[in-house]
């Protein structure tokens, strides 16, 4: 009787443990459905918004736009646009110049309504509102003029293309700047730094009003943006976000281009500090969007991110003192992972001990590429019936909870659009695959993620360093590697 009451239990144990794996578990048991915090909608021309609530006493809203910018021989003709739709004297449907319209509402030109480009997308920002829906009403109706419609001001055209100029000019000589170029360059475009930066200014002198005006009309359309609205959020903003941006209709644009990374995979810079720095970039091709919709997704994003914890606690824990060293992982277009190595020169050493750290990250490259990391979860350590329960109750939440007790990053909004990326349930995701995967688990996606991925490494050296011994081992290690 006992022996069939055992077996009967091992059956029990056996098949929750089966569903809880599988658990019929949809990939939309993982997304958020938490609209006291967050709404997110689509009208029916396509064009999205994120309404985020936040216990704070202003309002901030963002238009995000895809540019297609790769998708134009014109280097900097997204930059310059963004550029012209920012222009004091540019007229807007009002009647107002933006600048004269701004001043009616009590704003700063220069500090309450900004913009930047990125490579995949531009942001238009106005900020520190108040919470009031008819200042919101005047407010959206700057973003809704740039999403569609707008003019270009002829008469700032060249005092645009002056300050464009100058800008990225200016950024070789600003060092985050120009080490965020020169990645840029190398890896994505296959240029070298100086190369890329000429082709640019070489655009900006070269673009007319038609181009921008033809730019415009084929990328400026419902289903290439965003409006995100953050903050003390007022009743009706959401019917306001309807009225004024679903009217335009969608009219069909070609795919916007995303572009891989370079074969080239090696950038040296400098810096005027007496210290070396070393930067490995480990990167997953790039997503589809059938992967974007698919479980495996968390699982994934989960194992990379406690197996670059665990390896971060290890980094702390055993800190050596001749370097220090970082490591971080994210989710965009790819799944990627980055290690920064640093250390000071050492006067003793007649290299000042670049070449000692090289040799120090490539023994711990090699470690974790064939041992991974040990990770301890909580199958390995508890007792098979209280990791059941624990898993059957993070899954019950996942199909059940709408994740209102799960912590919201503001960052996460721009890269669910830009990249059509989920906006899930963090915690209760995380709750869940800490029932199901083992440590072993963890550590052979891990060490899976390091042999497959491609690596890029970005070396800063003091400006005066000799670079031939650092970049011929640096060479030898990415031919380890990549080979």
């Amino acid at each position: 009787m006992k022996r069939k009451k055992l077996l009967v239990f091992l059956a029990c144990i056996l098949g929750i443990q089966a569903m809880a794996k599988t658990g019929n578990l949809r990939y939309e048991d993982f997304l958020l459905r938490d609209t006291s915090r967050v709404i997110h909608g689509t009208l029916d021309n396509g064009f999205q918004y994120y309404i985020i609530k936040q216990p704070v006493n202003h309002l901030q809203m963002s238009l995000l736009q895809k540019t297609g910018c790769y998708d134009d021989e014109t280097t900097e003709i997204s930059h310059f646009l963004e550029h012209m739709m920012m222009t004091a004297n540019r007229v807007m449907a009002t009647g107002d110049t933006l600048r004269s319209y701004l001043n009616k509402l009590g704003m700063d030109y220069g500090k309450d309504f900004n913009a930047y480009t990125t490579p995949n997308y531009m942001k238009f920002d106005l900020y520190g509102l108040k919470p009031e829906l008819a200042r919101a009403d005047s407010c959206m109706d700057i973003l809704s003029d740039i999403a569609g419609g707008a003019s270009i001001c002829t008469m700032d055209i060249e005092e645009q293309r002056e300050r464009l100029l100058n800008e990225v000019s200016n950024r070789n000589y600003t060092f985050y700047s120009r080490v965020m170029d020169s990645f840029e360059a190398v890896f994505k475009f296959g240029h070298n730094p100086d190369e890329w930066r000429k082709m640019r200014l070489e655009g900006v002198r070269s673009i007319t009003q038609s181009q921008l005006e033809t730019f415009y009309r084929k990328w400026y359309h419902p289903q290439n943006q965003c409006l995100l609205v953050s903050g003390n959020i007022p009743e009706g903003v959401e019917d306001m976000i309807k009225r004024k941006f679903g009217k335009r209709p969608a009219i069909p644009t070609p795919a916007s281009t995303t572009i891989d990374y370079n074969k080239n995979d090696l950038v040296i810079e400098r810096h005027g500090k007496a210290e070396c720095k070393i930067m490995l970039l480990m990167t997953q091709p790039l997503l589809t969007q059938s992967e974007k919709e698919n479980i495996k997704l968390f699982r994934d994003c989960f194992a990379l991110e406690k197996g670059c914890n665990t390896l971060r606690d290890n980094m702390m824990k055993n800190r050596n003192t001749a370097f220090s060293s970082t490591i971080n992982c994210q989710t965009l277009e790819r799944l990627t992972l980055e290690m920064d190595f640093a250390c000071n020169i050492n006067e003793e050493e007649a290299d000042g001990g670049f070449l000692a750290l090289v040799d120090s990250v490539t023994a711990f490259l090699h470690n974790v590429k064939n041992n991974g990391v040990q990770v301890s979860m909580p199958i390995d350590t508890l007792k098979k019936k209280t990791v059941v329960a624990h898993r059957v109750k993070a899954m019950k939440k996942l199909q059940e909870g709408d994740g209102r007790d799960n912590s919201i990053a503001l960052m996460q909004f721009d890269g669910c659009f830009v990249y059509s990326l989920p906006l899930y349930k963090k915690e209760d995701t995380d709750a869940y695959w800490s029932y199901v995967l083992s440590g072993k688990d963890v550590s052979n996606y891990f060490k899976k993620f390091i042999n497959k991925s491609a690596m890029k490494i970005e070396c800063i050296l003091p400006y005066d360093y000799p670079e031939k011994e650092i970049t011929e081992k640096l060479k030898s290690l990415l031919r380890q590697y990549n080979n």
